[in-house]
This record gives C-alpha cells, structure tokens and sequence, in this order.
C-alpha cells in the first residue's frame, strides 16, 4: 500500500474506471476461440481468479456461463456482488488468497486476467496451480494472461488516461526491481482521478517475484497436473509468441491433465 494514500483496491469504482480500456467482448471471443480449439470439456461453470471488480460477469452471462469470481479484496467482491445485482446477474464469489484456495465443485475454464497472479517465491506459485488444478475439471483450460516476464531487458512501466462523464482518471503502473538475484520487483498502481475539481489519489503496491517462461514451463512440469498448450500474442491464436514481432498482452495456455 503507498505510504499515507489510500489503497486502490479499497476503491473499486476507481479501479474500474482505470482499468476500462478493456475490449472486453473482443477477450471473451478468444476464451470460446480457446475452448473451442483445445478444451476436451464442454465449457458452462467458469472461474475467474484475481476477479477484482469483475469486468467480464456481464459479457460471460449473455453468453451463458455461470461466473465464478475469486478475490482476496472483500471491497471488491462486494463491488462485483452489486453491480451483478443491478445488472440482474446472479454470479459466485470466492473470498480467498489465490496462491492457497478450497472451491466448492468444479469449473469447466478457469482464466486470470491483466497480470493478476502475485506470489513471492516458487512454491507459492506451485500451490496456486495445485489450487487451480484441484477446482478444474479435467481436460479443461487455464487462460493465464501476462504474468510471465516475456522480455527480461526492461520490467516496465506505463501510464494512461480514462475519462468518463467528468471524471478524468491518470493511471501509472511500474514495476520497480528490488533484488536481481531473488526475480522480486515492487508491483505499483498509482491513480489520480480529478472531478469536479477535487483532486483524490489512491495507490497500491505489493511485493512480487517475476518468473521468466523456461522457468514458469519447469513449474508446469513440476506441478505435473497441467500440460503446456502454447504462448499466444493479444489474444491471436494465429500468431504465436515465437512468431511476434512485439509481445502484447501474451496469453499462456494450460490444460488439466486426465
């Protein structure tokens, strides 16, 4: 959490707002792409891990699948449960920390979206896929976006601007390098919105490990409850990361093994 400034995950309208730059209905297309391509399962019950405010429960339900979403943010879970209600969605929430969870049943495509998976070392990652593998049923899909350090030159950062009916929201997200030789980077969101002259900041930061694609296929490995289908550009089955000129939003592809 930024030092005297409120946490962002603590405001999840904000939140919304600064990340609405989605094509939400153009990622959901490459979900039923994905499914229809590698899932041995028919696909109804899905879950969403590191849901945040939900951006996807409403284009998931008008194409019939029941949403699931998963968060250890209680505020936005609550957001998600409300906005649900108003859209007339009934949906399931999960509160829990993503690297060790219990769900109750099973889902037919898990997916976590927008770099959401956070652990600090190796074996926490390990027990996330153990916890995904436990809830998923076999021969089903996890769609894992980002997450993994594609370019090892640069960690990153960016910054960008929403406005939405007066309200203007400024956005930086950097990840900071705290310790080369342990992968561990400060992972930080800084959001200022302005409207009606009030000017409000809100950030977050936490503590994370990078995990580069050789290692993150040895963890897969190590699991030995997925296999590994390919790494995709921006949502394009038909451009492979081997293949891309620029990486873009790279989508990882597991499947649960029989």
């Amino acid at each position: 959490m930024g030092k005297n400034l409120p946490d962002l995950y603590d405001y999840p309208f904000y939140y919304d707002v600064a990340f609405s730059f989605r094509d939400i209905s153009r990622e959901v297309d490459f979900f039923e792409q994905c499914i229809q391509k590698f899932s041995k399962v028919k696909v109804r019950k899905v879950l969403d891990v590191g849901c945040g405010h939900s951006p996807y429960t409403q284009e998931l339900a008008k194409r019939g699948y029941a949403f699931t979403g998963l968060d250890l943010s209680k505020a936005m879970l609550d957001y998600s449960m409300e906005k649900s209600r108003k859209a007339g969605i009934e949906i399931g929430i999960i509160h829990a920390d993503m690297r060790k969870f219990v769900a109750k049943g099973k889902f037919d495509f898990v997916f976590c979206m927008l770099g959401s998976i956070s652990f600090a070392s190796n074996s926490e990652f390990l027990s996330h896929l153990h916890s995904v593998a436990d809830c998923l049923r076999k021969g089903g899909l996890y769609l894992i976006d980002a997450s993994i350090d594609f370019d090892w030159t640069s960690v990153g950062r960016e910054s960008w601007t929403i406005t939405r009916n007066g309200l203007t929201v400024n956005v930086t997200w950097e990840a900071v390098p705290i310790n080369l030789v342990e992968q561990k980077i400060i992972d930080c969101v800084t959001v200022v919105a302005i409207e009606d002259g009030r000017r409000r900041v809100f950030k977050t930061e936490k503590e994370d490990k990078i995990v580069f694609p050789q290692e993150f296929l040895m963890l897969v490995e190590k699991n030995k409850r997925f296999e590994f289908l390919g790494w995709y550009n921006n949502f394009n089955l038909e451009e492979p990361l081997e293949n891309a000129t620029k990486i873009s939003r790279p989508m990882t592809i597991l499947r649960r093994k029989y």
